[in-house]
């Protein structure tokens, strides 16, 4: 024949008979509520199937399976907030416990959580660790001191043991997060970050000063990452683009000035016929002025001046001479080569 198990109490009806037995306890004053412990544990059974024991189970394993239901049911009360005294599995089925209303159970939820909250501050911000502290403990006293008003205002679905407490708790944590943390820590930031920018303005200026621009133009640009909005930075950084500018300046000009004198330089070596003075300054130049021109001409006069006097070498018979002095004037400008005078050369070095 088939067995049929016992239908359970589901957990919204256990917790509705809790409940109950909390309003029946709140009622009955500061003497509580007595019950049996044998009424107790018809009113908040298991819900659930007992694990069944092993035909050689211990003493030990039997004692702790007839204690399940027992403490399962003040585990109930606990979590509603009621204390049971004695503890149900210390006087066992047929002895009477006294049920009365506790807060203790909702202090421990606050105070356990808001020490988790402040542990937490404490290791990310000064600032949460700071609003958090006295946070907690207004939470942990309207646990322990308001237990009746809490009662009043929170809904009858929360359990008024630990649950309570730290939903408590963080209601309280979440409202100072938005309101006052969060604010605080973007004011201390802020704050942070104008210091910050002012030192680096002043050391900007200091560099400055001291003729460092390059350090001043990082000091300035840091500055100006952070705040650049401060007219302290902006003042500042224009001063720099100021000093910049005229940097600039000067060293184009003193660039000018000094190309303009090696100028005068190649000049001063053309005129003196010393050719290859003449060609090296006005090549070092560049761009410079109409350098490039002068160049090209320089060579083209050093060319045909060379190539005069090897021809003059030549019919005063200095043939050697000659050939070292018509090669100079073909390095000078490749465009003076001069074949026929290449040969007479030639003839007049193989018949010497």
């Amino acid at each position: 024949m088939a067995t049929i198990a016992p239908e359970r109490i589901t957990w919204g009806e256990l917790r509705t008979r809790a409940q109950h037995l909390r309003a029946r306890a709140v009622g009955a004053g500061e003497a509580g509520l007595s019950m049996r412990v044998h009424d107790l544990l018809e009113l908040l059974p298991l819900p659930y199937d007992p694990e069944p024991l092993p035909d050689d189970a211990s003493d030990e394993e039997i004692a702790e399976a007839e204690r399940e239901p027992l403490d399962f049911a003040e585990d109930v009360l606990k979590r509603h907030g009621v204390r049971c005294r004695p503890a149900p599995g210390d006087v066992g089925l047929d002895g009477v416990v006294v049920l009365r209303p506790s807060n203790r159970f909702a202090v421990q939820g606050a105070v356990g959580l808001g020490v988790l909250a402040l542990a937490a501050a404490f290791a990310t911000s000064k600032v949460a660790l700071a609003v958090f502290v006295p946070v907690v403990l207004i939470g942990a006293w309207l646990a322990w001191r308001q237990a009746h008003w809490l009662d009043r205002w929170v809904p009858r679905i929360v359990p008024r043991g630990r649950i309570l407490g730290a939903l408590l708790m963080l209601v309280l944590l979440g409202v100072a997060a938005v309101a006052v943390v969060n604010p605080a820590r973007d004011w201390v930031r802020n704050r942070g970050q104008v210091r910050d920018a002012v030192n680096l303005s002043i050391q900007a200026e200091g560099q400055l000063n001291a003729g460092d621009l390059a350090g001043a133009r990082a000091s300035i640009d840091q500055a100006m990452q952070i705040r650049p909005e401060l007219g302290q930075v902006q003042a500042t950084a224009q001063k720099i683009m100021v000093a910049q500018v005229n940097a600039h300046t000067s060293a184009v000009a003193n660039a000018n000035f000094a190309s303009q004198n090696a100028y005068d330089r190649a000049e001063a070596a053309y005129a003196a016929r010393d050719w290859q003075e003449a060609i090296d300054g006005f090549t070092a130049l560049g761009g410079f002025a109409d350098a490039p021109a002068r160049l090209a001409a320089v060579r083209a006069d050093a060319a045909e001046a060379t190539l005069a006097k090897a021809k003059a070498a030549l019919a005063a018979g200095d043939a050697s001479r000659a050939f070292g002095l018509y090669s100079d004037a073909v390095v000078f400008d490749p465009q003076v080569a001069d074949r026929a005078l290449v040969k007479r050369i030639a003839d007049a070095l193989s018949g010497s």
